[in-house]
């Protein structure tokens, strides 16, 4: 896969709206368009975070915003290349916008348009990680994969007769770069569950709190990887961190056996949340960009190599990407839909778990 090489010559953006140093009331228009007409797509960053995005070479859309400053980035995408523009203005106090965070501080992961905790079944908080976007971009993967945009159903329940499976998550920073220096991620309750499609019954198959792991280059290109930065935590858990070109892929130590004539459906669940590096210096955890994302791979075996493919796994699917945050998140996948879900739930307890 080729790495997101940034070029600002292959595609030019122009901002028509808002202008640089401008007041502009609530809600904001904003526009844009790439003057080469080659644009995959464009999307709109926020005070650094993605709010929207959308196909082709133009993006008109508006936002409600509450008073303060603000800075917009547009960035175009063709293919494995990237341009951008930024402009910087502010919404007065005399035209507040209702639900929108305030930005008094640069917009955070931590404070958007997320559910309560126990507030979504554990069928739709599951589901809800198969439709979509995802919540922002890896750092340095291309666009035109499809994983670096949303979820992924790839074998699905399809193991064309392999015998085993086992879940993974992958780390990232975001693409729009990850200031916080003492930030790192506790990982927790990475779990695989089976159903069979013979009894209707859900098996746990995988549970760890301390999965195994490497930093891969981020595109996993030339499948080069490093040790991670893991980290075991007082509680048995353990935390690491990404960034320098490098994610954090894990995964637990030992794969599981299937039955491949029995799958009925699959479900993965990891839990996340931002722990300090070190408890004596500046608490960054508002400023920190990482995503994270569940999936599974099929194998013929317990043990062994994938066969006749020594690039990558196919995988069974990928649920979409979300931002890590303070309190403690679910991160899943499926390869059952959300009615499905709603009728045969897999023993999933949520309780304070933000969706």
């Amino acid at each position: 896969m080729a790495s997101l090489v940034i070029r600002p010559a292959v595609a030019r953006v122009v901002i028509t709206s808002p202008s640089n140093g401008s007041i502009s009331t609530s809600p904001v228009t904003i526009s844009a368009y790439d003057t080469q007409q080659k644009s995959d797509s464009m999307s709109v960053y926020l005070n650094g975070l993605l709010v929207t995005k959308s196909a082709g070479s133009s993006m008109n859309t508006a936002l409600s915003l509450n008073a303060g400053p603000y800075t917009i980035q547009i960035v175009s995408q063709e293919g494995a290349r990237t341009s951008s523009a930024t402009t910087n203005f502010s919404v007065p106090s005399s035209s507040p916008a209702q639900g929108t965070s305030s930005p008094s501080t640069p917009m955070s992961p931590s404070t958007t348009g997320t559910p309560s905790a126990g507030s979504v079944p554990a069928a739709d908080q599951i589901a809800g990680d198969m439709e979509g976007q995802n919540e922002g971009f890896p750092h340095g993967v291309s666009l035109s994969y499809d994983w670096a945009n949303g979820p992924v159903m790839s074998m699905g329940n399809n193991s064309n007769g392999w015998q085993a499976i086992t879940s993974w998550g992958g780390l990232y920073e975001g693409s729009e770069g990850n200031p916080a220096t003492n930030t790192r991620v506790n990982i927790r309750n990475m779990r695989t569950f089976f159903l069979q499609r013979s009894s209707g019954k859900w098996l746990l198959l995988q549970s760890t709190s301390r999965p195994d792991g490497a930093a891969y280059v981020e595109n996993f290109a030339g499948d080069v990887y490093k040790p991670a930065d893991i980290r075991t935590e007082p509680d048995g858990t353990i935390s690491a961190t990404a960034g320098g070109g490098f994610n954090f892929h894990f995964y637990p130590q030992d794969r599981a056996a299937i039955d491949p004539n029995d799958i009925g459906g699959i479900v993965t669940v990891v839990e996340a949340r931002l722990i300090l590096g070190d408890p004596n210096k500046d608490d960054d955890r508002s400023s920190a960009r990482y995503l994270l994302g569940s999936g599974a791979d099929y194998y013929p075996a317990l043990t062994g190599e994938w066969p006749g493919n020594t690039d990558f796994n196919p995988g069974v699917a990928l649920g979409k990407m979300k931002y890590v945050r303070e309190q403690w998140r679910s991160f899943s996948m499926t390869t059952l839909t959300r009615s499905q879900l709603r009728s045969n739930p897999p023993p999933v307890d949520f309780t304070g778990i933000l969706p």
